[in-house]
């Protein structure tokens, strides 16, 4: 039996407001990442709605996605407002960045990766040297995400890539907010040279051995900055 029109109707309407909500949301999480809306900005509903053209529906159901994933947090009878990212968190989203990576490579050495496969991630990594030797350093940012995305998504896991894209956003933000530039030139480059050729060579413990290397130098160096920036925040 063929639906009723005001049910097909609702069912529209439904599918339609689910559109809304997911482009306000993606337009207010890309102003969080740019930077645009910085941590600690009050979120409120009927400027954003104005700026975004929508009504304050999909803002508030995005602005609670939002908090459900920690980009903002919600605080009682005062509204939304862009989260910070505190020390703590930055070593929670470098503990579990390595949880996750780990887990891939472990799920790709058992299965195997071809040689086309390690060409197209090479061919990132090419991009990501280029952008070392130019010191570019947002765009060298995004390439690194890119490159760890790619070899993570060797392994199938479509639900550890998207939580991996997360913890990388958010490490992201707190470097570009904090105005951290990495000072290690090549060497984050040669780390990833070395990682593709023990994972070329079938060499499992290797490859997990450079992987926690990489990145445990990784949140050592944005944590010292972190500390050091808060150590003169004192003397100050």
């Amino acid at each position: 039996m063929a639906p009723s029109t005001s049910v097909a109707r609702k069912s529209s309407d439904e599918g339609s407001l689910d559109v809304l909500v997911h482009t306000t949301y993606e337009a207010i999480k890309r102003d969080i990442l740019g930077n645009r809306l910085r941590p600690g900005a009050k979120l409120i509903h009927r400027s954003l709605a104005e700026s975004l053209g929508v009504s304050r529906t999909p803002v508030r159901e995005s602005l609670e996605r939002l908090y459900q994933e920690g980009y903002v947090t919600r605080i009682q009878n005062r509204g939304y407002f862009v989260a910070e990212i505190d020390m703590q968190e930055v070593r929670d989203l470098y503990a579990t960045r390595e949880a996750l990576e780990s887990f891939a490579l472990r799920q790709i050495m058992a299965a195997g990766v071809s040689a086309s496969q390690l060409k197209s991630i090479h061919e990132v990594n090419t991009r990501y040297r280029d952008l070392c030797l130019q010191n570019l350093s947002r765009e060298r940012l995004l390439v690194d995400r890119e490159f760890h995305l790619a070899l993570a998504g060797l392994s199938g896991n479509a639900y550890l890539c998207r939580a991996l894209a997360a913890v990388f956003d958010r490490l992201i933000l707190k470097r570009r907010v904090e105005g951290f530039h990495d000072t290690r030139g090549m060497a984050p480059h040669k780390d990833h040279m070395r990682l593709l050729a023990a994972i070329a060579k079938g060499d499992a413990a290797a490859a997990q051995d450079i992987l926690h290397l990489h990145i445990d130098s990784a949140s050592g160096r944005l944590v010292h900055y972190l500390q050091e920036g808060a150590a003169e925040a004192v003397r100050r």
